[in-house]
């Protein structure tokens, strides 16, 4: 939801292709330090005291955006709120990866309701803003940062941690435990999935970052942007509960993850050449549906390969690749799109992301 709220709100401040791509990587740099440093952090002391601290900035942070209407204050709540967003993301998967211990079937119920989660959120929001203007639009994230605190508050807590305070003191990172975190992509399965998520979240920045403006740009209102991102979610959403399915029909789990990210990377170099509002849900359809299914198949085959006090580390690992992704990518294909148009650049970085993957399916392959 913030991913589309930032493109829109930068629109309205008539910022260029440039700097909307780079406040959409500014809320990446923040996690890019520190999600090792906390995904360690939470192995120790738990990830829902970490839930519970960010998830209030998440609910607080959303409503200063509409009131302080101006390109720095923009970049600056990019920064703190793309932290808090991020964290909150890691401890929910550090907390999965602990109660699932492998089962697919766990961790494609929270892959699930995730994605439930991303159906419901860009609907509301894009109608929301489409009727009250960014006031509307922040105000839904500031909601749902609401709702996550009471989910937050709610989930059990663990007897096992050590009961540390959390303080400033939390935000001074410890070199150690980053070279430790980063010795496991020494492990063909650990190195394969973070390369994954890598290209996968690529996509995710690409479409979140620019298609809406090329949606604008052809006519779209922000309600039926939101609408279109709502039907690709819908599709994520149940796709997550088939992974077994899935990996039937491909074969093994890394095959299965293999081409549930290459259906994301063709389905966004196909975006640029639709243009009517159910040509484009039909890809995005495809899109959603290899971004659901790879999701659960990422977390099971962490789980099954990393003992279980080193997932708060390995989540780090592969929260630090998804921000990389989400940080690069956006100043890319900003930096492209001045050059080549958004449609050049959408074709370009799809052929490169892809490249990649087949590059790591075959590298995988030989490891093992």
């Amino acid at each position: 939801m913030l991913a589309l709220a930032t493109p829109l709100w930068g629109q309205q401040l008539g910022l260029s292709m440039l700097m909307v791509g780079l406040v959409s990587a500014a809320r990446s740099i923040s996690p890019l330090a520190y999600a090792i440093h906390f995904g360690s952090l939470m192995d120790s002391i738990g990830a829902r005291r970490f839930l519970i601290v960010f998830a209030v900035q998440c609910a607080v942070l959303p409503v200063l955006y509409p009131i302080l209407p101006f390109a720095a204050p923009f970049l600056v709540l990019q920064l703190v709120l793309g932290l808090a967003a991020a964290t909150v993301w890691l401890a929910a998967q550090t907390a999965i990866a602990r109660i699932a211990a492998g089962d697919s079937v766990i961790t494609g119920r929270f892959s699930f309701f995730t994605s439930l989660g991303t159906v419901c959120g860009p609907l509301i929001l894009g109608l929301a803003w489409n009727r009250f203007g960014p006031i509307g639009g922040y105000g839904v994230l500031a909601l749902w940062g609401c709702v996550l605190l009471t989910a937050s508050i709610l989930l059990p807590a663990r007897k096992d941690v050590v009961r540390r305070k959390i303080d400033l003191r939390i935000l001074i990172p410890d070199l150690r435990t980053y070279t430790e975190s980063l010795a496991g992509l020494k492990r063909p399965i650990v190195a394969f999935v973070i390369a994954c998520t890598f290209i996968r979240l690529s996509c995710v920045s690409m479409l979140e970052s620019f298609y809406p403006l090329m949606l604008q740009a052809l006519g779209f209102s922000a309600a039926a942007i939101g609408a279109l991102f709502a039907i690709g979610n819908l599709v994520s959403s149940p796709s997550s509960l088939l992974a077994s399915w899935w990996i039937r029909i491909c074969g093994s789990p890394h095959r299965a993850l293999t081409v549930s990210v290459a259906l994301c990377v063709m389905a966004l170099g196909v975006l640029p050449t639709v243009q009517d509002f159910w040509s484009v849900a039909v890809v995005i359809a495809v899109y959603g549906f290899g971004l659901g299914i790879s999701m659960p198949l990422m977390f099971s085959l962490l789980s099954q390969g990393v003992a279980a006090d080193l997932q708060g580390a390995v989540a780090g690992v592969r929260a630090t690749a998804n921000r990389l992704a989400a940080f690069v990518l956006p100043l890319l294909m900003g930096i492209v799109a001045e050059g080549l148009g958004l449609a050049g650049a959408f074709a370009a970085i799809s052929i490169l992301l892809l490249a990649t993957l087949i590059a790591a399916e075959m590298l995988y392959v030989r490891r093992i």
